[in-house]
């Protein structure tokens, strides 16, 4: 049998493989050239992410900041507040105290916290030492 060439029922002939084969192989570097397009874009579109999300976190980090800000000066003077109120309060009510106590039971009272008022280290240690023994008793209490 004679092969004649580009016939269909034959084998091809080695230029033809050789044709196939190159045809083949453009069509697959294409493919590879399309594949790596497409992962350099999820690869983008990732990092594209990454950005909008860090900048939305950064923007939502100063706006708790800022509420946090605001909020903490105006609990700051609500305190400032009711504390200047009651030490008001207690100003009042030790002015009544006072009206309402006898001479001399106050000077007596004066002449007992005359030495508190000269030497105030003592009386210093011992308002300590009973707020030691509350801190003991409270922490105890808990337990």
């Amino acid at each position: 049998m004679i092969r004649q060439p580009g016939s269909d029922d034959s084998t091809p002939t080695p230029e033809e493989l050789r044709a196939r084969v190159e045809g083949t192989r453009e069509e697959l570097g294409m493919e590879v050239e399309e594949a790596a397009g497409k992962t350099a874009d999820v690869k983008e579109q990732a990092q594209a992410k990454a950005a909008e999300l860090k900048e939305t976190a950064q923007a939502k980090g100063a706006e708790l900041k800022a509420q946090a800000q605001v909020k903490g000066a105006e609990l700051k003077g609500q305190a400032q507040t009711r504390a200047a109120g009651a030490k008001a309060q207690a100003q009042v009510k030790a002015a009544e105290v006072l009206e309402r106590t006898p001479q001399p039971v106050r000077e007596k009272a004066y002449q007992v916290g005359e030495p508190a008022r000269t030497n105030v280290k003592p009386l210093i240690g011992f308002g300590l030492a009973v707020l030691a023994v509350c801190v003991v008793v409270s922490r105890a209490g808990r337990r």
